[in-house]
């Protein structure tokens, strides 16, 4: 049977993740670690351009060019990222033993995790996975996402943050608070972006605000989220 995986997201900010395998697949892994503030440790022979220079300023720590079970000490996630499917695999069984989460390059069934196609914009993240059955058809559901979720939608997100953290310091009740919310969220605020209708906007949200968030406070927010988008 094939393994179904549980999504979820998780933050890997200054987390210790050890990447085996210093090509263009480790290259790939490295730069999306970095992007997510994660403390990369590497083992490597080889180095691709880029990588070395990211260890040559000390963004990468390169720790060894061969691997040994030692590596796994004090280690949060690994990525098994070499072209050596054995040693990807001896790599995932040492990572077992200590319970530690494993992605592996060559053979991801037998890893403890796959990494899905990510498609963002701005807040917003949507992550697409097949199950491990067909990366090439996640990167087209990638593709057909990204024509129906255009920038309109980072404006749209910047706002309700901001929108939420003024709500919640208005001193409402839990209740009351999601009540603001789902009232917000139901407006047609990405048609309104789309059209530029700034005054139908925030006509709109400060009707369902009111008394707690002035027409005032709702402007500065659209022109903050405007701000913050572009």
């Amino acid at each position: 049977m094939r393994a179904q995986y549980y999504p979820m997201f998780v933050s890997i900010d200054k987390r210790e993740c050890l990447v085996v395998g210093g090509g263009s697949v480790g290259e790939r892994k490295i730069r999306v670690l970095l992007q997510y503030g994660a403390a990369v440790r590497l083992v490597a022979e080889n180095l691709t351009p880029w990588l070395q220079t990211q260890c040559d300023e000390g963004k990468v720590h390169l720790v060894a060019k061969t691997y040994t079970k030692d590596h796994l000490d004090d280690v949060d996630i690994v990525f098994a990222a070499t072209s050596d499917s054995g040693l990807n695999r001896a790599i995932a069984a040492d990572a077992r033993q200590r319970r530690l989460w494993c992605n592996m390059a060559t053979e991801p069934e037998c890893g403890s995790f796959i990494l899905p196609s990510i498609f963002q914009r701005g807040l917003l993240t949507i992550a697409i996975s097949t199950g491990g059955a067909s990366p090439a058809l996640a990167v087209q559901v990638k593709e057909r996402l990204s024509l129906e979720f255009g920038t309109e939608w980072i404006v749209l997100l910047n706002m309700m943050a901001l929108l939420r953290t003024t709500i919640q310091s208005t001193g409402l009740t839990s209740a009351q608070n999601r009540e603001l919310h789902h009232g917000i969220s139901g407006l047609p605020l990405i048609g309104y972006i789309q059209k530029g209708e700034k005054h139908q906007a925030i006509q709109a949200i400060s009707d369902i605000c009111q008394p707690w968030v002035s027409s005032l406070e709702v402007e500065q927010i659209w022109n903050e989220a405007w701000k913050q988008s572009f």
